[in-house]
């Protein structure tokens, strides 16, 4: 069955058959009364009114059931250009909604299970539910969560759409639409696996597979900012109070993964949630990461942060994501030279970034942690930068002392970077120290002689693994070879190394341009 040739159902969610239609109507009872759907009368809004008359079709593929009507608040746009009897939006929303789940399970995903429910609303039969309803400007789309197979996992739920997108800003309906479905539809798929990753799992894959789905939507380039305004903050711990932009902009650590590991360690997540039920993704990842990609959390956090100083005017070819372009740059600190900071905090799973002058043959920096503290997972990175490029990168990884130089004459400026790649606990302490080539600082760079050869050409962070991880990838194809290290304190060189929460939000995208909502799902 087609769209094209639809059969259409009354759902019984007002009187009256709607005229002019020679389709063949079928009426469905048994539905329960009480549902939360939004047919109910007693569901949560956005809902149906009494008296609308609800219709539903198929989608090309039969595995969704679209719902809307043409009348009042709720009415979907009535052009039919085929005059089919189906309106063109309603045809729209079934033809990408199957273009998206046939993607998804391209890639290895999970569909969400049957939802046939003879006790109550299942809205008419097994396939998954789309219903198109006026959220009234404060939301675009919501994922809703009703029931579980096996305990906790194996959920399914149905979606909520809005009906005509009027007032929203997307430059189309299509584009409005292959949005809302890659992105509330992968929540679906998130929960036939394990519904309670957290904000930050749950939004930042959706926002992951929205980019996947359709590179060209710009959605994450949209979000990018939630988190590279803010890099200081935990990755894992999902914020409290207004961080939602946060949480969104952790799509940018799971595109990360994707480019760096494959669409194969995203998967993994999902299926590893399911193994371990009680396991904080964090957790779920470093164990895909070691046992799937010889790498670790840890090793990829510290390389997602080299990454992220490639963005924007800095986005520089070969150098960390494919579009990098397109995503907001990462905040720095501004210091001079020389600095010394004696309690410099870093978070777990976060970096604290200083951007100093270059010009000078060499800018070094080091980073001491207090007395007592456990130097694990700490990262300092240097990178030498112009206005629009990244010209090389040095990094020293923990346990032992902090300290790198990076030849700076052609730069006009240095990031130094601070990272804790840790899964959890709470911030650490230390003293940062940067300067450059003969200024007096515990720090300041050795000899040019002694401070080995400038590779010349960028690098985006080697993944360091883990020792007991067996070979390490050292990076993607292609990817340009990493300055020689300079010599730590020790003499020596590193090696290379739930229920959803209903509430709706309103972001701010594209510079301001372009208003986009999204429902948060959890």
């Amino acid at each position: 069955m087609t769209v094209g040739v639809p059969t259409l159902f009354l759902l019984l969610a007002g009187a009256g058959t709607p005229r002019g239609l020679s389709h063949e109507w079928e009426a469905v009872v048994g539905l329960a009364a009480e549902s939360g759907r939004p047919t109910s009368p007693v569901a949560p809004a956005p809902r149906y009114e009494p008296d609308d008359t609800v219709e539903s079709v198929l989608s090309p593929g039969e595995r969704f059931r679209i719902h809307f009507t043409r009348q009042g608040t709720h009415a979907v746009p009535a052009a039919d250009a085929d005059g089919n009897g189906v309106p063109d939006f309603v045809e729209l929303v079934g033809h990408t909604y199957e273009r998206v789940a046939t993607f998804y399970a391209g890639l290895g995903f999970r569909l969400p299970p049957d939802d046939a429910n003879p006790a109550g609303d299942d809205g008419g039969d097994g396939r998954f539910d789309v219903y198109l309803v006026d959220f009234a400007g404060i939301g675009d789309g919501a994922f809703r969560l009703e029931s579980c197979l096996e305990g906790a996992t194996r959920c399914t739920g149905f979606m909520l759409q809005e009906n005509d997108f009027l007032g929203y800003g997307y430059p189309s309906d299509a584009e409005a639409v292959e949005i809302l479905a890659s992105h509330e539809f992968f929540h679906a798929v998130q929960a036939a696996y394990r519904p309670d990753l957290g904000g930050i799992a749950s939004e930042g894959t959706a926002v992951w597979a929205t980019e996947r789905f359709e590179p060209a939507l710009d959605d994450l380039e949209g979000f990018t900012r939630g988190y590279m305004i803010s890099p200081d903050s935990t990755l894992v711990l999902d914020p409290a109070g207004p961080g939602v932009s946060f949480t969104y902009g952790a799509g940018l650590f799971f595109q990360f993964l994707g480019e760096r590991y494959g669409d194969g360690a995203l998967v993994a997540l999902l299926e590893e949630s399911v193994r371990q039920p009680e396991a904080r993704w964090p957790v779920l990842l470093d164990t895909c990461l070691r046992r799937d990609f010889a790498s670790s959390f840890d090793a990829a956090f510290a390389q997602f942060a080299t990454w992220n100083l490639g963005t924007g005017p800095r986005a520089t070819p070969g150098f960390g994501y494919a579009r990098a372009e397109g995503y907001a740059p990462v905040t720095t600190a501004a210091a001079q030279l020389p600095t010394t900071q004696d309690r410099v905090r870093v978070a777990a799973a976060a970096s604290r970034l200083f951007e100093v002058p270059g010009g000078a043959s060499f800018v070094g920096a080091s980073y001491e942690p207090e007395p007592g503290t456990d130097p694990a997972a700490l990262h300092l990175i240097l990178a030498a930068v112009t206005d629009d490029a990244v010209l090389r990168v040095v990094t020293e990884d923990g346990p032992d002392a902090l300290r790198a130089q990076v030849a700076a004459d052609d730069a006009t400026r240095v990031v130094v970077a601070v990272v804790d790649g840790r899964m959890e606990g709470l911030g650490r302490y230390g003293q940062l120290c940067i300067a450059a080539t003969g200024q007096s600082a515990s720090c300041a760079p050795l000899e040019a002689a002694d401070a080995g050869t400038d590779a010349g050409t960028p690098d985006a962070g080697a993944d360091a693994g883990t020792p007991d991880a067996g070979p390490v990838d050292a990076g993607r194809p292609g990817e340009p070879i990493e300055e020689p290290r300079t010599p730590s304190d020790d003499g020596g060189c590193q090696a290379t190394g739930g229920p959803l929460s209903g509430a709706l939000v309103a972001l701010l995208l594209g510079g301001g341009l372009r208003a986009r909502r999204r429902s948060r799902a959890r």
